[in-house]
């Protein structure tokens, strides 16, 4: 069995010829002329392999035939680390030298029901690359397709595969390709795009899944864990919030941020002060990069659309206005998609990725239960003391209580395997259900701003503004209400 520990990055078409100038292209020796890889993966009519998380390919390469199988791998800023076992193939599938008694098992049992379902024909240039720290490593340059019940999907994308040194040397080095040439790192495999293609499945929002976390893991490698997680939640968005008009993949970017940042507090008493320092700086400043986008998102969307579909509200002038907006919203998107924020996301992330990688996580050997307690009570703590301010106060006293809810929250999430099964029901969901309408507050609030600053003179503009004014007057009193009755039944508070 191999170990492979090899970082991808994703290469727009229209930067081949840059990265072919660049020093570290330049500078690597050549391993071989450019090889054609003609790649057929395998599995049953139901995908029971994809399933299980298990890739199985013949590859033809010249007059070289080979079967591989690969196991599921945790990949995080491209970085990945997994199973594999390769050997020559005759026309026939043998499972024999896989090690993992029940891979070896299953792949056996269903060796009948396998059958093509997707090829992925590209070209490969190799190099090697020999850093000055003396690593050692492979640059793979693919440019082919992915093809599936006759689709096809453009590939272009370059693996970096370690042969000697650490995986900080994978990383120190994709940093230096993304800083220069505007590149990002890809976890999506070959495989999986081709799945992607097979089931005609469109690119989706992801979102941060649950880790599952034991209570006696020590705190510093549980914070390592959960940041990767929050990292692959920021990278899946990555390429929807660059090249994709759904507002979900900017809305969930955003989220990332938020849920880093509060990482990084929730375990400020166990990390470096130049860590926690710089990446609670680096996190919210990049958050605001995204920031204009997210809130005309919201106002076309969430607020306005609603009301330029209502019959009634057309004599107000409503259509106007979302047109209006609609434009603003584009010119917005588009000035992200063309400035330097867009263009560092990917070197951003790898210096994370890399920041983790270098933290001695057995510095503090705390279990993480022992830690997590006295936080969340302090957490609850500060979101009692504002729910309380924000009884007797107007919309500032309700926007701190929805700053002192939402770290709240995240630490629930990330804890919440941790606490008793009731906290799900009794607590989260309510402050869920409250930060949604605080959220609808804060966003009637940036649409106030942003529409104050419209100055129109077409008359029918200014009329939808005084509607729409009022409307969010009577929305106001609502979602208050709503926010504190549900804020006092999670702190078991008497409102």
């Amino acid at each position: 069995m191999a170990q492979e520990t090899e970082l991808k990055l994703a290469v727009p078409p229209a930067l081949l010829a840059v990265l072919k100038q660049h020093p570290v292209w330049v500078q690597s020796s050549v391993m071989s002329d450019v090889q054609t890889l003609d790649n057929t993966y395998f599995d049953t009519a139901d995908l029971l392999l994809k399933t299980d998380k298990i890739a199985l390919r013949t590859r033809l390469q010249g007059d070289l035939s080979l079967q591989t199988v690969k196991c599921a791998h945790t990949s995080v800023g491209g970085l990945s680390s997994r199973p594999e076992w390769e050997q020559a193939y005759t026309g026939k599938f043998d499972f024999s030298a896989i090690e993992i008694k029940p891979l070896r098992k299953k792949l056996n049992q269903l060796s009948e029901q396998l059958q093509p379902v997707f090829t992925t024909l590209f070209e490969r240039e190799t190099r090697r690359y020999h850093s000055a720290q003396g690593a050692e490593i492979l640059l793979m340059l693919d440019q082919g397709e992915v093809l599936a019940q006759g689709r096809v999907q453009p590939l272009c994308e370059l693996e970096l595969e370690l042969v000697k040194g650490e995986a900080e040397d994978l990383l120190e080095l994709a940093i230096q390709l993304c800083d220069e040439l505007a590149l990002r790192p890809d976890d999506v495999s070959k495989a999986q795009r081709g799945y992607q293609l097979f089931l005609q499945t469109p690119d989706a929002p992801t979102y941060l899944t649950d880790l599952g976390l034991s209570a006696q893991l020590p705190a510093l490698q549980a914070f390592r864990e959960m940041a990767f997680s929050c990292i692959r939640h920021w990278q899946g968005n990555l390429r929807g919030a660059g090249g994709s008009d759904q507002p979900e993949f900017v809305h969930q970017l955003r989220i990332s941020q938020r849920r880093l940042r509060s990482l990084f507090k929730l375990f400020q008493p166990l990390l470096p002060n130049e860590l926690f320092e710089r990446w609670t700086w680096q996190l919210a400043d990049n958050a605001r990069a995204f920031a204009q986008v997210r809130d005309l998102d919201v106002l076309c969307d969430e607020l306005i659309a609603p009301l330029a579909q209502d019959a009634s509200a057309q004599r107000w002038g409503m259509q106007e206005l979302y047109q209006l907006l609609q434009r603003q919203r584009k010119d917005a998107r588009q000035q992200l998609l063309a400035s330097p924020v867009m263009a560092a996301q990917g070197a951003l992330v790898l210096r994370l990725v890399l920041d983790l990688h270098r933290l001695d996580v057995t510095s503090h050997p705390i279990p993480l239960k022992r830690f997590v307690r006295p936080y969340l009570q302090r957490l609850q703590a500060r979101a009692e003391k504002r729910y309380l301010a924000a009884q007797k106060g107007g919309a500032e006293a309700l926007h701190r209580l929805r700053i002192a809810l939402k770290p709240l929250r995240y630490a629930l999430e990330f804890f919440l395997p941790l606490l008793p099964k009731h906290t799900h029901e009794q607590m989260y969901q309510p402050i869920c259900t409250a930060l949604k309408a605080l959220g609808y507050l804060n966003d009637l609030a940036s649409a106030q701003a942003h529409l104050a600053g419209l100055r129109p003179t077409d008359l029918h503009l200014q009329t939808a503004l005084a509607y729409l004014s009022g409307r969010q007057d009577e929305a106001f009193a609502f979602q208050r209400e709503q926010a504190l009755r549900l804020t006092a039944q999670a702190l078991k508070k008497r409102k």
